[in-house]
């Protein structure tokens, strides 16, 4: 028999969840539900149970939020990629900045917040031209919630030009069953499209070969075999050309298979003005710099920029860039931040970049940062609780002033929140 709750949902917190408490039963338990909307009553069924809180899966709206509108996508809810089609672009933006500032306050037990300024995408649908899919026996789509796989047609959140990718990577995977995960990255300047086939065995090129040239459209310049390691996607054979080009604001850069891009391209212009906007001074050091996509017109502000990454393949396509932008006063170099930026101490530092993965910034990284006491701290960060813990410990040392808070919505209609902080040496 099913545990049944109604719950009365006030606000939606870190993960999507909507945050509530029982209406037919007193108890000071909290419950979390996804897919729910502040002021609304919900029947849920509870799927996990602690003594002070629970976690639930919607069943039925009793009683829907005026904030509630229809999704735009028929598989939302199920397939586990978005969270928030069922709320308006504005009150999703205004969701996550509470969210990132409750974040900062209870993990990193930051007093003085800035103000949040919001940096909304120019469109809130088909923004993302980086998507990993997951396959079975032709079927493709996501990973649902119970970890299920949601085979779809089309997906309102990535470019268009993928979506038209789907039917012929359906052929592909039906036809070749040892490939468990496909990603496409396109690049709307070029309009043309890379795509890795993740398999637990090596496809040789030959197999490539016949299926670009046999199902692919002509645009599709490159595919590659990969296996996963972990987190990782190995390289195994390529067929075809293994990299393209982008172009943001001034600048154009080549991306190579393995190197990472930011997703939403509506806001790569805009990330390179406000990011550059607080670069000045002699020295600039860009860490998990990639392919050199700030570390480059960051360089035109300052006397010397230097670009680190453990990424190989970014490092070649950021040294390559450099000579497609003519800038002959940055440098880059296969490292972590720690050891890159140890080089520097005993020397003034102007401003040091991060833009690390979601595990944010190491102990090593943090305590290098403290030794060497850059003038300014540009931290782009894509997980608010890691933001806060490394902000929470900096902060706390007292060198340095909070000066500035961004929320840049790289991902709408998700749970995912991207943020801009910027840090400024208190005496320098």
């Amino acid at each position: 028999m099913e545990n049944l709750a109604k719950v009365k949902i006030d606000k939606i917190v870190f993960g999507g969840y909507g945050l509530g408490k029982r209406i037919d039963k007193k108890e000071r338990k909290f419950y979390f539900v996804k897919f729910t909307a502040p002021g609304e009553i919900a029947e849920i069924e509870i799927t996990q149970e602690k003594r002070d809180l629970a976690f639930g899966r919607l069943k039925k709206i009793l009683i829907p939020s005026s904030l509630r509108q229809p999704p735009v996508c028929k598989y939302f809810g199920v397939c586990g990629g978005c969270h928030f089609q069922h709320l308006s672009y504005e009150e999703q933006l205004e969701i996550k900045k509470e969210i990132l500032k409750e974040q900062l306050w209870r993990i990193g037990k930051i007093k003085n917040i800035p103000k949040i300024e919001t940096v909304p995408s120019p469109q809130p649908f088909h923004y993302r031209i980086r998507v990993g899919f997951h396959t079975e026996e032709g079927k493709l789509g996501f990973i649902s919630e119970d970890n299920k796989l949601i085979d779809i047609e089309n997906c309102p959140i990535i470019h268009e030009k993928i979506n038209e990718l789907i039917e012929p990577i359906k052929k592909i995977s039906s036809l070749e069953k040892s490939i468990k995960e496909i990603h496409v990255v396109y690049s709307p300047s070029e309009g043309e499209s890379l795509i890795k086939l993740v398999t637990n065995k090596k496809l040789e090129i030959d197999v490539l070969k016949t299926l670009k040239e046999n199902f692919l459209p002509s645009w599709v310049v490159g595919v590659g075999s990969y296996h996963r390691l972990e987190k990782e996607l190995i390289r195994l054979s390529f067929y075809g050309r293994d990299y393209t080009f982008i172009k943001a604001g001034e600048y154009s850069y080549r991306v190579s298979a393995e190197s990472f891009l930011q997703a939403n391209y509506f806001l790569w212009d805009k990330l390179i003005e406000l990011i550059t906007q607080y670069v000045e001074g002699e020295i600039c050091i860009d860490t998990f710099c990639g392919i050199g996509f700030f570390t480059i017109p960051s360089s035109k502000k300052v006397s010397l920029a230097e670009g680190s990454d453990l990424n190989g393949f970014a490092i070649a396509d950021a040294k390559y860039n450099a000579k497609l932008n003519k800038c002959s006063n940055v440098f880059f170099f296969r490292n972590t931040p720690s050891e890159h930026l140890k080089k520097f101490i005993g020397k003034k530092v102007d401003v040091v970049i991060f833009d690390p993965p979601r595990s944010g910034l190491d102990k090593k990284d943090r305590e290098i940062l403290e030794l060497l006491k850059p003038k300014r701290i540009v931290y782009l960060s894509c997980n608010p609780s890691t933001l806060a813990r490394d902000l929470g410990i900096l902060l706390k040392k007292g060198a340095y002033e909070y000066r500035k808070l961004y929320l840049i919505d790289m991902f709408p209609q998700t749970t995912h929140i991207e943020s801009l902080s910027i840090l400024e040496l208190i005496d320098f």
